[in-house]
């Protein structure tokens, strides 16, 4: 089994330069400690029966799945009991589908969700494979050429840093990748790695991730020492940490500060600062076991899935407090001595991994394999009997095996029982422009043929969404449309968006531009139920909030659920306040109420959004 993610078996006492020197007298004993994460444990999963029964089986989520997979690892790793039947039905979607991960079908964001379920299959004991080597090399593939991986940005902490998403990636990449991919993966991290290095994260995740990230490449000890005391800096008074400045301690960023300090940052478990901070944990968890961690978005906000009664306790906050339930748990089991002999994760009922012997060779192997294996009587036109995927979708990530594939007489249109292409396919690769460009000369279609499966997402769609933007201009003139709805999950929460909002989502300004020019509604068309400048505000897009401005987005436009940009602004705290103030500036009116008669400056009052309120009532003056 891999290396557990986060759980470092080495000694709990380190000393490096005066981080893990001070201790606090009357430190708490491990009985208390013990029993807290056990009860944290119980609390989380007592939510995850409701969650696996109502989502679970098709929906892995950071929160109810991933990051609790992770804490438990940490408590077995130092003796704290988990329910393992519970914790196992609660990774069955951590082992990627075969054929799904060779379509790359199914992935909304690569880096917080695949790369999310890469590590938390490796705290659960799942073994790598086929399935996860596709899925690493799809990570690699959509690194930006920054180094750094980016995606939807829509709740935060959790899910609205790329630091996070850079570490994730990075890590995923690092456990799962194949053997032939050794290289490249190599390269990947590095690159990662100096993207961490060279950018200052601006709040607790960010902090928190760049040290973990940095820690998981090797990185050298005088900048995790750095780190380190940048971090620290940041705990308050109460012991605890906040999410950014001007939010409350709580137990998610309390949470994460200390599994990164201890674990990349070195610092002792009878450190004053950690002592402080468990104490602040051990305070606040609630009698049933739960923590508290308020939301920092609200309606209209959108939540995936849609919120909904999960059995643990705070009504509206209860997704993002199971996750800081996990930080917790985490930190509390670290407080604790390692045991020799740590119980074994319960495997999970997986699903059948049987596939064709040659499908790992003509997806990991050379051109001369696959030119190998065709000469020896594979057809070009083999596919799996499971999910009939081609080896024409499995080498379109390589023009030269896409060339002796077609060369050879395979069916450039066929479909797999996805309707997937292999053109959506090669879509979905980075800087896939010569890919692409070679299936569309030879013939391929960018709409599928009315006989097939229902709604396949259109190649425009998924190219925008991977940042394809120097293809789009031919697929559109090949028919594909620029605001085609297309479905992106087979989830029946997912919804069906169009090509611009995943790009407003991902923040890929070439993209937006580039589908601005192509001809798409700057304010999202009648039928879309949120405007490209309300996607851009609920994902704090800034640059992409004044492309829209600049080309006449309408800063006042009541969207459907009543709100303008303003409002919606004033109801989601990304920790800075560029777009309240790009907002304003350029004209947005403070006097529009939401449907429940509210004003932007209401909202901000009631939700506590401080740093806006001042901006709101000068706004409210002029």
């Amino acid at each position: 089994m891999q290396t557990q993610t986060f759980i470092r078996l080495a000694a709990l006492v380190l000393t490096i330069s005066g981080l893990a020197t001070r201790t606090e007298a009357g430190a708490l004993p491990e009985q208390p400690i013990a029993e807290a994460a056990a009860r944290g444990i119980a609390a989380i999963q007592k939510s995850q029966v409701v969650w696996y029964e109502d989502e679970g089986q098709e929906c892995g989520s950071c929160h109810h799945q991933f990051q609790p997979a992770i804490a438990f690892a940490a408590a077995r790793a130092h003796g704290v009991a988990v329910n393992e039947a519970v914790a196992a039905s609660n990774t069955r979607t951590f082992d990627p589908d075969v054929d799904a991960a060779l379509q790359f079908a199914n992935v909304v964001e690569p880096a917080l969700q695949e790369g999310y379920r890469l590590i938390a299959a490796d705290a659960a004991g799942i073994e790598p494979s086929l399935g996860t080597a596709v899925m690493a090399r799809f990570l690699i593939a959509r690194q930006r050429p920054t180094g750094d991986w980016s995606g939807l940005n829509q709740r935060p902490p959790s899910s609205s840093s790329d630091f996070a998403k850079t570490a994730i990636g990075m890590r995923a990449v690092q456990l799962f990748h194949h053997r032939a991919d050794a290289g490249a993966a190599r390269h990947s991290v590095a690159r990662a790695a100096s993207w961490l290095r060279s950018h200052q994260a601006p709040d607790t995740e960010g902090r928190v991730y760049q040290l973990l990230g940095l820690n998981w490449t090797g990185g050298d000890s005088a900048t995790r020492r750095r780190l380190a005391r940048e971090l620290i800096a940041t705990q308050r008074s109460d012991g605890g940490w906040g999410s950014v400045e001007g939010r409350a301690s709580e137990a998610y960023s309390t949470g994460e500060a200390l599994v990164a300090l201890h674990e990349a940052g070195e610092v002792a478990t009878n450190n004053i600062n950690w002592q402080r901070g468990i104490a602040f944990l051990t305070r606040t968890q609630a009698g049933d076991g739960s923590w508290h961690v308020p939301s920092r978005l609200h309606a209209p906000a959108r939540l995936s899935p849609p919120y909904f009664d999960s059995g643990y306790p705070y009504d509206h906050d209860q997704f993002i407090s199971v996750a800081g339930a996990a930080w917790a748990v985490m930190a509390l089991a670290q407080s604790l001595p390692a045991v020799a002999n740590p119980v074994e994760p319960m495997r999970p009922e997986i699903r059948s991994t049987t596939v064709e012997p040659w499908v790992e060779t003509a997806a990991f192997g050379t051109v001369n394999d696959l030119r190998k294996l065709l000469d020896q009587g594979l057809s070009p036109n083999a596919a799996t009997a499971a999910g009939q995927t081609t080896l024409l979708m499995m080498a379109a990530g390589d023009s030269a095996k896409l060339r002796l594939l077609l060369d050879r007489g395979a069916d450039v249109n066929a479909r797999a029982a996805s309707g997937f292409t292999a053109l959506m396919v090669a879509a979905q690769y980075g800087s896939s422009a010569d890919t692409i460009g070679l299936l569309l000369d030879r013939g391929a279609r960018v709409q599928a043929s009315a006989d097939g499966p229902p709604s396949p997402p259109y190649p425009l769609a998924l190219a925008a969404h991977a940042g394809n933007a120097q293809i789009l201009g031919r697929l559109h003139r090949a028919g594909d449309p620029v605001d085609g709805a297309f479905s992106i999950s087979s989830r029946r929460t997912a919804g069906r968006p169009r090509p611009m909002v995943m790009a407003v989502r991902n923040g890929d300004l070439e993209v937006v531009r580039t589908l601005l020019d192509l001809g798409a509604d700057v304010n999202g068309g009648a039928t879309e139920p949120w405007s490209p400048l309300e996607i851009a505000v609920h994902n704090n897009r800034l640059a992409l909030a004044r492309l829209f401005i600049e080309r006449g987005a309408n800063v006042d436009a009541i969207g459907k659920a009543g709100y303008t940009p303003l409002l919606l602004a004033a109801s989601i705290d990304f920790g800075d306040t560029g777009m309240m103030e790009l907002l304003l500036h350029a004209g947005a009116r403070v006097d529009i109420k939401n449907p429940d008669g509210k004003t932007a400056l209401d909202l901000a009052r009631e939700y506590q959004h401080m740093r806006f309120v001042n901006i709101l009532e000068r706004g409210a003056g002029r």
